[in-house]
């Protein structure tokens, strides 16, 4: 996102949102738009990696191509299901293997902390503090780079591995039972399970007596992670603060999250008012060491900047549509090009900041970019599903609405020539951009796949 965003695999493990015409006679629908690709390089370590499942799961090279080629014509759309069900299934048996992995090294963790907590210096334990630190890392990056849905169990070790880290400045916020929270217990038990129900893992053996007759497979695991990866593990999970992981370069933001946008009414008094008492639960949660114990025991910050940041960028979106409603059928095919060319510009900028949760916006860009494609210069089928989703995101913000009106209200009167359009496209881009200078000091994607662990 960031060039401090770049954290490990960030050349290389990038979930694409790929945008390609159809080329061809048949008409399809607008959600093979919109194709959901994988970098090669992300494909090919996936595939590569060894596990505990005694029946391989190997892509071909066929399937590789489905993977990480997006669609150009109808018939590149048959068999595509089947294929990313084979990939996503070699996604769950590593995820097994992870899991079996970090059971294990809960004790060796636990050990550590004994010593420390029995005296020990804490300079002994940090070089094996900082391995397992970054294996952990891989492990998330791994999930949170293929926008996967890991297993709070891997954040919960991580975030023990970072308080046991600082042990001096957490000693005290151990609890009796450091490692006995839900996730790292019968959530992880649970799935290990649920991995051998479904053949991932062996049935008849214990965890730790086939970890340790297969001990070279974490060991290959983790060379290969680490001699595959571009950019220096430093510059990633490694030097990341607990205070970035809860967004606190945001924290005194209004005026980027809550300045009006040109041609838009929005109410934000209620969510302005939700903002200053979730930023105080937040510092108060990092403050008393809460997330040691409790590494989801406060999401709600990271949930609140989620929906204002998609209330922004469908207001924007809206607004620009209802402008080229409004003006588009009086330029001719030049001017339309012009225009359309500087709002794909802004939308290709500015559409990394929605998360890849939020679908319904990737399908109206989708949409979008079919329209502009045929040099439609109507988009009454797009404006309502934006309007839709904004006013329900503003409704989960401020509540329902006491006199049953919106809280949001788009309102166009004036002509918009060609330079006030490129103003006005100016202002939606300007506003990310400076949200963009905000996320160089943090990983607000990887913050954000702590919030879609905690759902």
């Amino acid at each position: 996102m960031t060039t401090h965003n770049c954290i490990v695999f960030s050349s290389y493990f990038i979930l694409s949102i790929k945008f390609m015409m159809v080329e061809s006679t048949k008409k399809v629908s607008p959600s093979y738009y919109v194709n959901q690709t994988y970098n090669p390089f992300y494909v090919f370590i996936v595939n590569t990696l060894k596990t505990y499942n005694e029946r391989k799961i190997n892509l071909s090279g066929k399937e590789i191509t489905v993977l990480t080629t997006p669609v150009r014509t109808y018939y590149d759309t048959k068999g595509r299901e089947i294929v990313f069900d084979k990939f996503y299934q070699k996604i769950e048996d590593i995820k097994c293997t992870f899991s079996l992995i970090v059971k294990t090294k809960l004790a060796y963790l636990s050990n550590i902390l004994e010593g420390l907590q029995s005296g020990g210096a804490i300079d002994v334990a940090r070089e094996k503090l900082n391995v397992l630190k970054e294996e952990a890392g891989f492990m998330i990056l791994l999930f949170q780079k293929g926008n996967v849905k890991a297993g709070k169990w891997f954040w919960s070790y991580y975030f023990k591995i970072m308080a046991i880290t600082e042990y001096k400045s957490n000693k005290h916020f151990f609890e009796e039972t450091p490692f006995g929270e839900k996730e790292l217990q019968s959530d992880i038990t649970k799935f290990i399970q649920h991995c051998k129900d479904n053949k991932y893992l062996p049935k008849n053996i214990t965890e730790f007596d086939f970890v340790s007759k297969n001990s070279n497979v974490p060991i290959y695991i983790f060379q290969k992670l680490r001699t595959s990866v571009a950019v220096d593990y430093v510059y990633g999970m490694q030097s990341i603060l607990i205070d970035y992981l809860y967004l606190k370069p945001l924290w005194d933001e209004h005026e980027l999250f809550f300045s009006q946008i040109t041609g838009a009414a929005v109410d934000w008094m209620p969510t302005i008012r939700r903002y200053a008492v979730e930023v105080t639960k937040t510092k108060k949660y990092i403050e008393n060491h809460q997330w040691i114990s409790k590494p989801f025991g406060h999401l709600s910050y990271h949930k609140l900047i989620k929906q204002i940041i998609s209330v922004r960028m469908y207001t924007f979106m809206w607004v620009m549509l209802v402008i080229f409603n409004k003006e588009m059928h009086k330029r001719d095919l030049v001017q339309l090009k012009h225009l359309y060319t500087e709002s794909m510009r802004i939308i290709n900028m500015v559409e990394i900041f929605m998360h890849y949760t939020e679908t319904l916006f990737f399908d109206i860009v989708a949409e979008f970019r079919c329209a502009i494609n045929d040099n439609q210069i109507n988009f009454d089928s797009i404006i309502p599903r934006m309007s839709v989703r904004a006013n329900e995101i503003l409704v989960e913000l401020n509540g329902s609405n006491s006199n049953s009106s919106d809280w949001i209200s788009i309102d166009i009167n004036k002509e918009f020539n060609d330079n006030m359009i490129i103003q006005f496209l100016q202002e939606f881009g300007g506003n990310f951009w400076r949200l963009n200078e905000k996320l160089t000091v943090l990983n607000y994607e990887l913050a954000l796949s702590i919030l879609v662990e905690g759902n």
